[in-house]
């Protein structure tokens, strides 16, 4: 979390920063995973968000996961210009900063719980993600890394993820159906991970996934800097 607070530290002379969260919602994971999505924004995003934001003005994006992603709503938090806004102004800004974020999550959560068709289109959301920025910005993952969609299902364990054809092949259709997504410029981390469940699941699985989306993102002008269980272990957290 050291390497965010340092890169929100330097002198940008106002220049935003944008992050953007994508969390898996609804029929999308577990409540329990949910759940543990919610506290990783409280205890690893938000209090480095919060100190940064005194020096520098970010831009946060909180979108989820769901068997619509490209259409699903998004909660835009953007803070002030620290440059321009008088001391006291942006205190209190940074003191109802995290009861805004939670609070938008809480009704992104409302909507997909709402709007719950079973499917999981993390690829469409780094579609949409990619067409809101342009240029840097850092993109972190709240999800388990299993695509359940039209274009694939991940969670089918005899896929043979393992085999660089297979992955070429997904690959491909992705680029044939809807187009890769446009994330030049930009960092993407994985966190919440899990191998799935039953006898199949295994860490081999998990390291297939880290392949493909690794594929994907390097394929869509990206950089994969993290994949793992936790945003602390992000390259940019």
């Amino acid at each position: 979390m050291t390497k965010l607070l340092l890169l929100f530290s330097l002198p940008f002379f106002g220049s935003r920063q944008t992050v953007q969260v994508l969390v898996a919602l609804g029929c999308s994971a577990p409540a329990y995973m949910q759940n543990q999505y919610r506290q990783m924004l409280i205890r690893d995003v938000l209090p480095d968000l919060d100190r940064a934001l005194m020096s520098q003005p970010l831009t946060l994006i909180l979108a989820p996961i769901t068997s619509r992603s490209y259409t699903a709503p998004i909660k835009v938090f953007q803070t002030p210009n620290p440059l321009t806004t008088p001391f006291f102004a942006l205190e209190r800004y940074r003191v109802s900063f995290n009861q805004r974020v939670l609070r938008g999550f809480n009704q992104l959560s409302q909507w997909a719980s709402a709007d719950c068709i079973p499917g999981s289109e993390i690829i469409a959301a780094l579609k949409a993600a990619g067409q809101r920025v342009k240029g840097p910005g850092e993109i972190l993952v709240l999800s388990h890394g299993f695509e359940q969609s039209t274009l694939m299902n991940l969670y089918d364990y005899y896929l043979n993820l393992q085999s660089p054809r297979v992955r070429a092949r997904l690959l491909e259709k992705v680029k044939t159906a809807i187009g890769l997504p446009d994330l030049k410029g930009q960092e993407v981390c994985f966190a919440g991970l899990t191998s799935g469940s039953g006898s199949e699941a295994s860490a081999r699985l998990t390291s297939a996934l880290e392949l493909f989306w690794n594929q994907l993102i390097e394929a869509s002008g990206g950089r994969l800097v993290g994949y793992s269980y936790s945003p602390q272990l992000c390259g940019f957290l």
